[in-house]
């Protein structure tokens, strides 16, 4: 196979991958068996935090416990009940409320429950207020909406902002200056994708949020102007899309707020799936969808008139009136259309959906898909017809083809050498239609029995037909120069065909002039087998000037301390003017620091070092040398006189 076909060939594979993905996916529900999984995992439960977002989940959940459970749960919350601790005290004391006779004397936390209430800890004051609610005890609104403020003005991060939404829920006034902060906080959500809205803390942080917006707004009354249905579309995809979360807290914030959602006064979003297979034909011509909440239960707050608005490709329009679906269930949830008359043109298309309450809930605004579209495939079946095959010289113009039946491989062998060219042409149409069709994959597949190599090459669409031209010699390499009798197998496929073809064509004799580089066993026994060693070789030294010349040049260098050394013996050294004084000995001393400086450089060191080291002894010398230089003139000045 040719790198430019083997390239064509993928690309064709994953649009066709990319393209039936699309069309299988459905929107997905938060699935609250996943979420009953997750709150039965973190049993047997040990620890306040776990047990309590586990035993009010799964009684969310309608589950109802034995009586040996709550004396498990009670007998766990008076026993890892912290006195000093306002979220110990919270989960506590809701276990106790959730069990019968489990009862914790209000000594054990009274204290705390005062000391909370005067907190200015966001965190805090949110479980004194949700004990409060849980105790039926008043809450001093104007004292907590202070103290929260002031908590807000030392931290307000997105889980704290979210935590004053419930608490404002919950007072009798002062409630508007923390209602006035969800449109900031909405603008706070991260964007991906333009696709998700969430906040920095994950799933837990983001439902708590949603959930505080909702219990907020019902207790004014009133919705954000600025939080439309675009935007909750948006966190909803993001919960969906979260469905699974791992730990009981983030598992229990995703069910109250997909509870909430599916249950409030203000909106309720809808989710549209199809249960029907993806292709719908003359045979098939049925859509089966279903409409739910986003917990994937049926809505109870209305019935919903549900209607195709259109069905749409490209190409082709598949319905374009609208047009009822009927009611298949009696929960409202499934729903049903004859979509397709008689058959249309393969494609994929796009149906729109609607859906409006029934009276009297039928001015009822709080519904809305959350994505109105199903994407639906009509395939077909497709015939090859007019296939021709024949071999020729590459010089030469098409030479006269052989026709070949359908489904029928050619009865001769077709001869071939290096200089020749294969020819092949074909028609794909649709066999319900008689229409011509441009499919994904149309290619040969060229294979040898001996050495099941296997050779492919694209055929090419133009003017309704397909052609597929094989230069054997500008291909040979493809082939690796190995002779021998080839099957021609034509491949036809494509994601709306309900019959892919392979069909033999012939069997064709090729012969290459030049030996063949190595078998197919042969290549694949080479590409496991061991390599040999690879021997680096490094550049051979350069030679070396010969011993005497080395010689006679380091005693032309030494020479003149040799003259130096025999001149002081003859005529003797004078030290009548060396200087013994502190100067004198230090200039000397760093003088021959400075020599062997340069010998340690010779030897060791490098050029940084050895900068480092002779700016040290520069400078000693430097100094001492001035000074011991302005004492021997102040000594000679002192004589002359």
């Amino acid at each position: 196979m040719t790198s430019k076909s083997l390239f064509c060939f993928g690309v064709l594979l994953a649009s066709v991958a990319f393209v039936l993905s699309a069309t299988n996916s459905n929107y997905p529900t938060i699935n609250l068996a996943n979420l009953r999984r997750v709150f039965d995992a973190a049993k047997p439960y040990s620890d306040l935090s776990n047990a309590f977002y586990s035993v009010k989940g799964l009684t969310l959940l309608g589950e109802k416990f034995q009586q040996q459970q709550h004396a498990e749960i009670c007998n766990l919350a008076k026993l890892k009940l912290d006195k000093n601790s306002i979220e110990s005290v919270f989960f506590a004391l809701s276990l106790a409320r959730s069990v019968p006779n489990c009862d914790i004397p209000s000594a054990d936390y009274q204290q705390t429950l005062t000391k909370a209430a005067s907190s200015q800890n966001v965190a805090d004051l949110y479980y004194y207020t949700q004990l409060a609610e849980l105790l039926k005890t008043p809450i001093d609104s104007v004292k907590v909406s202070k103290s929260l403020l002031e908590g807000l003005k030392a931290d307000s991060s997105v889980l704290n902002q979210g935590y004053s939404l419930h608490i404002a829920s919950l007072l009798s006034e002062g409630q508007k200056t923390f209602y006035d902060n969800i449109e900031d906080l909405l603008e706070q959500a991260d964007e991906v994708d333009k696709k998700f809205l969430q906040y920095e803390g994950g799933v837990g942080t983001t439902s708590l949020v949603l959930e505080g917006v909702f219990e907020l707004s019902a207790k004014l009354k009133k919705f954000p102007a600025k939080f439309d249905q675009a935007k909750l579309t948006k966190f909803v995809n993001y919960l969906t899309s979260k469905r699974s979360p791992t730990n009981p807290k983030s598992a229990y914030f995703l069910l109250k707020a997909a509870l909430k959602l599916s249950d409030n006064q203000f909106h309720i979003p809808l989710v549209l799936n199809r249960l029907s297979s993806v292709s719908v034909s003359s045979q098939q011509p049925n859509l089966l969808i279903s409409v739910t909440n986003i917990v994937g239960a049926s809505v109870r707050q209305a019935q919903f008139n549900v209607e195709a608005e259109s069905a749409k490709s490209a190409k082709s329009t598949l319905l374009s009136a609208k047009k009822p679906f009927t009611q298949k269930s009696s929960d409202g949830t499934t729903y049903e259309l004859k979509l397709v008359e008689q058959q249309p043109t393969a494609d994929f298309y796009t149906v729109l959906v609607s859906v409006t309450p029934k009276a009297p809930a039928n001015n009822d605004k709080r519904f809305y898909l959350v994505d109105n579209k199903v994407l639906v495939k009509v395939s077909t079946v497709a015939s090859v017809s007019d296939v021709q095959i024949g071999t020729g010289d590459r010089d030469q113009g098409l030479p006269k083809l052989k026709s070949v039946q359908e489904n029928q491989k050619l009865k001769e062998k077709l001869e071939a050498d290096q200089q020749s060219k294969l020819y092949v042409r074909f028609s794909v149409k649709d066999k319900l239609k008689g229409a011509n069709l441009e499919v994904h994959q149309a290619f040969l597949r060229f294979s040898e029995a001996k050495s099941g190599r296997e050779i492919i090459f694209l055929a090419q669409f133009s003017n309704n037909q397909y052609s597929a031209d094989v230069d054997l010699a500008t291909n040979a390499k493809s082939f690796r120069r190995l002779s021998g009798v080839y099957s021609v197998e034509l491949v036809v496929a494509d994601a709306l065909l309900q019959n892919p073809i392979s069909w033999t064509l012939a069997d064709v004799n090729l012969h290459f002039n030049e030996e063949p580089s190595s078998d197919a066993s042969q290549d694949r026994a080479a590409l496991f087998s061991k390599k040999p060693e690879i021997q680096h070789l490094f550049r051979p030294a350069e030679k070396t000037p010969p011993a005497a010349v080395s010689t006679v040049f380091t005693a032309l260098t030494l020479a003149p301390l040799a003259l130096l050394i025999i001149l002081w013996l003859s005529i003797g050294v004078n030290f009548s003017k060396f200087s013994f004084s502190l100067s004198g000995i230090v200039f000397h001393v760093a003088l021959a620091g400075i020599f062997g400086l340069f010998y340690c450089y010779w030897v060791k060191l490098n050029m940084f070092q050895t900068i480092k080291y002779l700016a040290l002894l520069g400078a000693v010398a430097f100094f001492a040398g001035n000074k011991l230089l302005r004492s021997l003139a102040t000594d000679s000045k002192e004589k002359k006189q």
